[in-house]
């Protein structure tokens, strides 16, 4: 796995996917907007640092971009400010403009170790984890040790399939 990098991931996750549109907080050099961008319909990218990523990107802080956005989104990847406040009002932001059936990806979730508690890595937004688990109890969450980092994934449990069929009284 040492050649795995967690944007291979994210490319997975909308290769199945495949959003309508795609939000991504925290571009860095665009490695991870890169891989997507053939299985996105629009791609929207906010970042504090302009390092010349091409595309719909927004030069400014991810609070500022959620004043003026209200679009409903299909597919999000946060890993911008590694601050626990930072990631908890990112997901928030996203997930109350989620689609149903769309998925949240977290990164930085999972450090395997102290030295990634800095702020340019995990800081302490890994903290986000422990408070969805304990603050939503209408979400699915898994946590995967992908990488040096972790990665985890939301959904609304309210738009699984399963929840969906039976609503619509479908067998």
């Amino acid at each position: 796995m040492s050649n795995f990098h967690h944007s291979d991931f994210v490319k997975l996750l909308a290769y199945i996917y495949k959003p309508k549109l795609y939000l991504e907080l925290g571009l860095y050099e665009g490695e991870t907007w890169n891989k997507v961008t053939p299985f996105c319909q629009r791609k929207i990218g906010v970042d504090i640092v302009d390092r010349g990523v091409k595309g719909e990107v927004h030069i400014k802080t991810t609070d500022s971009f959620f004043d003026h956005f209200n679009e409903k989104i299909d597919m999000a990847f946060i890993d911008a400010d590694h601050t626990f406040e930072s990631v908890k009002q990112d997901f928030l932001n996203c997930y109350k403009r989620l689609n149903d059936g769309g998925i949240i990806v977290l990164h930085d979730t999972d450090p395997e170790d102290n030295s990634l508690f800095v702020s340019n890595r995990c800081g302490n937004g890994y903290k986000i984890v422990d408070f969805l688990e304990k603050e939503f109890d209408d979400i699915n969450i898994v946590t995967l040790p992908l990488t040096e980092a972790g990665i985890s994934i939301v959904s609304k449990k309210q738009s699984t399939r399963t929840h969906l069929r039976n609503e619509k009284n479908i067998s």
